[in-house]
């Protein structure tokens, strides 16, 4: 990769990014402790990109959790600026089963959720959304994919981009096999740097890095 000039380091000089959702924000699983969002930020400071990551996920909270808590969170962190961000990712944990062996959350309420979060979030910064990844197993990947094509199309109306990533590390060997490896949910850090990677390569994101401070 091409060291950048002196004027591309300076022309992002600042960016505040929220990145909002469950254990897979955080990384849980990643042995260096960085998850996915941590080595992708840490790539765009390679690249000359001054990021300050805010990762708030937290682990085994649904759509509906997030939404409770999500805006007093960045709000605590962006408020009054004009350099900050919002990337949302979550829903894995909707679909989980309960103790009945139901959804942990019904795909009507999901969805409500997620669009809450998503108006709430675009009138106020920049908002970008990963979908919900898969783990390797028929069951909870199919109603991933129901789930998550439910919240591309509520991304459409609401203007928000949205990146599909079920496919992609459904392929993966180092995230499903890291999945079977670990705890049979999350993967190790190969499997993150996977997904940081297809978070970077996406127009979406690179637009976001390119947009003036």
């Amino acid at each position: 990769m091409p060291v950048p000039s002196p004027k591309a380091r300076a022309y992002h000089a600042r960016m505040r990014l929220c990145f909002i959702g469950d254990s897979y924000v955080t990384g849980t699983g990643d042995e260096t402790c960085q998850g996915w969002a941590g080595r992708l930020c840490a790539c765009e400071r390679q690249a000359g990109h001054d990021l300050t990551l805010y990762n708030l996920g937290v682990r085994g909270q649904t759509s509906h959790d997030i939404a409770l808590r999500w805006q007093a969170e960045a709000q605590a962190r962006l408020h009054g600026r004009d350099d900050g961000g919002i990337v949302l990712s979550f829903g894995a944990n909707d679909v989980m089963p309960d103790a009945a062996g139901q959804p942990r959350l019904a795909h009507a309420d999901s969805l409500h959720a997620t669009e809450r979060i998503l108006h709430q979030a675009r009138s106020r910064w920049p908002t970008l959304m990963i979908g919900p990844p898969p783990v390797g197993r028929p069951g909870p990947d199919q109603r991933t994919r129901v789930l998550e094509q439910a919240m591309a199309a509520s991304c459409s109306r609401a203007g928000v981009p949205f990146l599909s990533v079920w496919a992609p590390l459904l392929g993966s060997a180092a995230w499903c096999g890291g999945i079977a490896r670990g705890d049979g949910l999350h993967p190790g850090g190969a499997g993150y740097d996977v997904l940081a990677r297809l978070v970077r390569d996406w127009l979406a994101w690179r637009d976001l890095m390119a947009a003036p401070p």
